[in-house]
């Protein structure tokens, strides 16, 4: 039965433009999986609200300079929840920072992206390398979640000096016009040094990239991948959110 079929029951509403071309990435990923077996018009209806003003999550958040990312945030999840989505995703995952100091009436319908990694680790055991800003890594996001001590075994950070290339080098880059084909080099070249078979995207970003390393007959080899946002877009449109 297809969505529109159900009524639609889910309008999914995003919280973007952190950066820009994530989260509009997320967006064409749930349109991918939709559209390959329906009508455009029994495909999810989706409202993004790109923000690109709000302030760098990792400076401002490490600073303790969180008022205004906080506004904002909030600003977008009213607007969101007056469109009538039912269920919304914040598309950055150091802002997740902020969910508790959310009032509990506009956090009930937020997905968390944390939430969804977790829930995948128990389907995928291994170990996987952990790729997020120096913001998510500082804040202790993942140590800070419920199922952190019964997966930490399983989760690997890279070193200082590689944390730093990965938010410099390859995070940031990505927020702009990348060079993709230098970029995902460079990913590869982290991923052989902590010798590992799978990753987890643990920044929006990285759902850029890990769709060109992973793509079919990309040349490159494949990598398991936990990325919350590809894990989201499919099963929107399966119809199990």
């Amino acid at each position: 039965m297809s969505l529109l079929e159900e009524g639609q029951k889910t309008r999914l509403g995003i919280v973007g433009g952190m950066g820009p071309l994530a989260s509009t990435e997320f967006v064409r990923t749930i349109y991918d999986y939709s559209l390959a077996d329906r009508l455009e018009q029994c495909t999810p209806v989706v409202s993004l609200y790109s923000d690109p003003t709000i302030p760098d999550r990792t400076e401002a958040l490490l600073k303790g300079e969180d008022a205004a990312v906080l506004r904002q945030l909030t600003e977008a999840l009213r607007y969101l929840a007056a469109t009538g989505a039912t269920k919304i995703v914040v598309c950055c995952m150091t802002i997740h920072y902020m969910l508790p100091k959310l009032p509990p009436a506009l956090g009930s319908n937020i997905i968390s992206l944390l939430d969804v990694i977790y829930a995948n680790l128990a389907k995928r055991r291994g170990r996987h390398l952990v790729l997020c800003s120096s913001g998510t890594r500082k804040l202790r996001l993942f140590e800070g979640h419920d199922s952190w001590e019964q997966f930490s075994d399983f989760l690997i950070f890279p070193d200082e000096r590689d944390q730093r290339l990965l938010h410099e080098e390859i995070i940031y880059p990505l927020k702009r016009n990348p060079d993709m084909p230098a970029l995902v080099s460079a990913l590869e070249s982290m991923l052989e040094r902590y010798e590992v078979d799978s990753f987890i995207a643990g920044c929006s970003e990285i759902h850029i990239i890990a769709k060109r390393l992973n793509a079919p007959a990309s040349g490159h080899k494949v990598y398991g991948c936990i990325d919350p946002l590809d894990i989201l877009a499919r099963e929107l449109a399966e119809g199990r959110i």
